[in-house]
This record gives structure tokens, C-alpha cells and sequence, in this order.
């Protein structure tokens, strides 16, 4: 049995709760497309977005940790550590999330999964995983390489052929008795990985995830940040910025995309959209 943690950020560090709650409850429908009914959707969030979906698989699991967001000193404040304060931040906002999907694996305990995924709230993933884990109970799990790259409101998306799991949280199954090898950190989820000691991860077989971007709501769309990315990016030699464009390749999104993945846009202002396409040539 798969079970899909999908960690929510606070209303409170939300640009929009209400695109938040748009992109969560499409992340759910999409966890729910299963093919087999063996699964269960866990979320984990601090107050319960406002979602009409509704089905027996989905537990809310609602807690009480606090916000988020770092207090800059006043030495820090008068020397205009910008870049330095918006990386604490994000620091803080990860610990946040590791912690949420902890509980999150936690409560799952109950289900007695064979496996847990780990999911975005604003991804969505693939209606043939859960039948995958079934075929494929002995398997230590998988490792996304490949996934899809969706600009919100696009007609088309990017595949990403080779580190997909480097782009998004929403890219490793793992055995439920395996999960702590992924925190050895409690305060970071580490999915980004090449080779994870302790257990034989496998490349997943197929595309099982999209990562959208351009959503106003990804912990990583911090318009300063992904500028710097940009500008590091930019002097990096020609030879090293091809290999990373060719990472990706260009799709049209099909009706066959849009129903193995639940895949829907969302209303949303696209407010960065240089920014974060450029972020993906960093990766």
C-alpha cells in the first residue's frame, strides 16, 4: 500500500490562501486518480485549506507549529543582509516542512504502508504509482529522474530527463521502514540525492510526477534569490549552460498528460515568470 504525505505551508506565509487552497485540493484530486483503491493521502498542515473535494482516502492531520518566518536582528537590519535573511528563512520554512511530513509518516503508521511518497502540495503525480507499488512490494523504492515541468496555465510542459528529484520534493518512494534514511537532518527532507546508502533506490520506470512552477506559492519562487541564481547562472561558460538546457525538453500538454495527472491550471497571477524559468536552467 502507498500512502502520499503532502506537507501545507501556514495561511500565515501563504502569498494567496486562496490559490493555496486551489493548488492543494488539485494536488489531492490528483493523489486520489489512483488506478487501485490500496492508498491513502495524508495532509498535514498547520490550519485545513478550503477545499470542497472530498473522498474516504484523504486525513487531515492539522497542527500547531509556529510560523515560519525569521526575525531579523538589528545588526542584521542596518547591514542589509538580504540575500543571507531570505536564506534563514527558507532554512526555516524547509524545517517546517521536514517536520509535517514526519508527522505525516508517522500517522501513515496505522495504514501499515509498504511505502510512502512524499508529495508538494501544489504537485501533482501520476494515477499509476500506487498500482506500480503493488506490482513491486519487495522493492526498496524509486527515485523520479524524470518529471514533468508545468508553467502554471501553460498549453505546454518541460520534461526534465535526468534530476528531476533535484527540482522537486515530489520524487522519491521509499519503504515506510526505509523513511528515516531521507532525515537524517529532522529539519530537512533530503530528496536530492544520487545514491541514498542504506537502501537500493531505483530509477522509476516512467514519469511520475509534475512539478508546477510559477504558482505565487513555491517555497523557492523568492524573486531575489532566483535573480541570484540567475545572474551565477549567466557566467557560467556556454559548454555547462547547454548541457543544463538540454536537460529539458519541450511537451505538449495532451489530454492523456491532463488525465494521468489530475493536471488542471489554476488561477493565478504569473508574477515571476523570468525569475523561474531561468531557475531551471540552475539545476
Amino acid at each position: 500500500m502507498l500512502v502520499f504525505i503532502i506537507p501545507v505551508k501556514s495561511k500565515a506565509i501563504a502569498n494567496s490562501w486562496e490559490i493555496l487552497s486551489k493548488l492543494v485540493e488539485r494536488c489531492v484530486k490528483s493523489a486520489c486518480n489512483q488506478t487501485p483503491p490500496n492508498f491513502s493521502v495524508v495532509v498535514v498542515c498547520n490550519e485545513r485549506p478550503n477545499i470542497q473535494f472530498q473522498n474516504p482516502h484523504v486525513y487531515y492531520v492539522e497542527v500547531d507549529f509556529p510560523v515560519p518566518i525569521y526575525q531579523e536582528t538589528e545588526e542584521e537590519r542596518l547591514k542589509g543582509y538580504d540575500y543571507a535573511l531570505s536564506s534563514k528563512e527558507i532554512a526555516l520554512k524547509n524545517a517546517d516542512k521536514a517536520r509535517k511530513i514526519l508527522i505525516g509518516i508517522n500517522f501513515s503508521q496505522q495504514f501499515q504502508p509498504s511505502h510512502i511518497m512524499v508529495v508538494d502540495s501544489d504537485d501533482c503525480v501520476s494515477k499509476h504509482l500506487a498500482e506500480y507499488v503493488v506490482q513491486h512490494q519487495d522493492g526498496d523504492g524509486w527515485v523520479l529522474r524524470k518529471g514533468y515541468i508545468y508553467r502554471e496555465n501553460s498549453k505546454f510542459v518541460y520534461m526534465n530527463t535526468k534530476n528531476f528529484n533535484q527540482v522537486t520534493g515530489s520524487s522519491v518512494i521509499i519503504k515506510y521502514a526505509l523513511h528515516k534514511l531521507l532525515f537524517e537532518n529532522p529539519d530537512f527532507y533530503a530528496h536530492s540525492f544520487d545514491l541514498l546508502p542504506g537502501a537500493n533506490i531505483q530509477p522509476l520506470p516512467f514519469v511520475g510526477a509534475v512539478y508546477t512552477i510559477e504558482n505565487g506559492e513555491n517555497i523557492l519562487a523568492n524573486k531575489q534569490i532566483t535573480s541570484q541564481m540567475l545572474n551565477t547562472t549567466l557566467r557560467e561558460d556556454i559548454g555547462s549552460l547547454i548541457k543544463k538546457i538540454f536537460k529539458y525538453r519541450l511537451v505538449f500538454l495532451s489530454k492523456s498528460i491532463i488525465d494521468e495527472f489530475g493536471l488542471y491550471p489554476c488561477s493565478v497571477k504569473n508574477e515571476q515568470p523570468v525569475h523561474q524559468r531561468y531557475n531551471l536552467l540552475c539545476l
